[in-house]
């Protein structure tokens, strides 16, 4: 590979790739619910290679954002990651690095767990969680991302997720 196809491969990285959330609790993505106080948050992303590439891993990101004096402040509330170092996976679980061919699609489960909103939210004004849950002020942000080697900026996709009271 030449210098401009190495230039233009890392340039165009983004594109090597692409990320949707599909489920979010068993539900479509779009219009899921999840209890405010609940701590364990799963769903599945779909990766589609767009071209060669190899996946790395795969991330998960749990956001709360609370809006103050019309500033959205984003509160990681977790992050996870695949392949977990300290877990054993089953030779049923996709093995990372995994090479991808263009038009290759990956459907990956995953789950966050010990999601505190209720402490963040009581952090943040919100003794009570439920009543967030009626806020306007208040959403749930998921991100996913996959890790992809050479990518200077790897795919993503976020779902707002909406609250549920308990």
């Amino acid at each position: 590979m030449g210098f401009f196809d190495k230039a233009k491969q890392f340039l165009g990285g983004k594109n090597m790739a692409s990320v949707a959330i599909t489920v979010i609790e068993r539900q479509p993505a779009e219009t899921a619910t999840f209890p405010v106080t609940d701590s364990v948050l799963k769903g599945t992303m779909v990766i589609t290679a767009q071209q060669e590439c190899t996946l790395l891993a795969t991330k998960y990101e749990v956001w709360l954002y609370i809006k103050k004096d019309d500033i959205d402040s984003p509160n990681l509330a977790r992050a996870e990651k695949d392949p977990d170092p300290n877990v054993s996976y089953s030779d049923s679980c996709l093995k990372m690095p995994c090479d991808l061919k263009p038009g290759q699609v990956i459907t990956q489960p995953w789950m966050v767990s010990e999601v505190d909103l209720a402490g963040i939210l009581a952090r943040n004004g919100f003794p009570d969680p439920n009543a967030a849950t009626r806020d306007p002020r208040v959403r749930l942000v998921v991100k996913c991302i996959a890790d992809v080697k050479g990518s200077p900026f790897d795919p993503s996709a976020e779902v707002t997720v909406r609250l549920a009271p308990t």
